[in-house]
């Protein structure tokens, strides 16, 4: 009996030299991937790295990506086993709230040579407006006061360099015209009802980032 289990193990341990060989790529942290949040408009830039476990040189024969917005490299086509390699991916940032884009790698691994990794990221706009539109109601003599704010999630400074309306019947001031990293600057809107038509109009804010506008729209109440 002792025979046997002897002759079935020797018989079974090239079997499972045999599997365990070749190289082996493992990327570090799993192949879905949080690149994190990023200002939109912006290109993302991440480093995915990885490692061969396996005791054979591992081949990057091909790298690519799920679609023309993103790219990604291979630092490296041959690593050794032990070594660690990396893949440089880049995204255009054309994108807003939660995008997801696919790695494909290319191998020489046996059986399976094609890793297909997932890269999600987080898009934001890089100033954020609260409310992001006023609609309301009103009747004609009524003077009606908003404040909105404007969120900046850069990390530097954004200058205001203009704020106004496109209608005579709304006024707009800001409490500054800088607004710090992670800071926010707030806006009094005052809008007066002359007559019996809705007011359809605009508060226009004018920064070094760009323009951003809120729409605003009063409906009149009869008496």
């Amino acid at each position: 009996m002792k025979t046997i289990i002897i002759l079935a193990v020797t018989l079974l341990f090239p079997l499972y030299i045999f599997s365990q060989a070749g190289p082996k790529l493992e990327v570090i942290g799993g192949e879905n991937i949080d690149a994190g949040s990023h200002t939109r408009g912006q290109p993302v830039h991440y480093e995915i790295k990885f490692k061969n476990t396996g005791d054979a040189d591992l081949q990057i024969l091909s790298v690519s990506t799920s679609c023309g917005c993103s790219t990604a490299l291979a630092t490296s086509d041959t690593i050794k086993p032990g070594d660690e390699g990396s893949i440089n991916f880049t995204f255009n940032g054309n994108g807003f709230g939660p995008v997801a884009k696919n790695v494909f790698i290319n191998t020489n691994e046996a059986p399976n040579n094609v890793h297909t990794l997932l890269v999600g990221m987080n898009m934001t706009d890089p100033l954020t407006l609260d409310p992001a539109s006023i609609m309301t109601q009103g009747k004609v003599g009524d003077e009606i006061k908003q404040t909105a704010t404007l969120q900046n999630s850069l990390d530097k400074e954004v200058t205001i360099s203009e704020v106004s309306s496109n209608s005579p019947v709304v006024k707009v001031s800001a409490d500054k015209t800088t607004i710090g990293a992670g800071d926010k600057a707030s806006f009094d809107i005052s809008i007066k009802i002359y007559e019996d038509s809705p007011v359809n109009a605009a508060v226009i804010i004018k920064t070094s980032e760009g323009e951003y506008q809120i729409p605003i729209l009063v409906d009149i109440k009869s008496n």
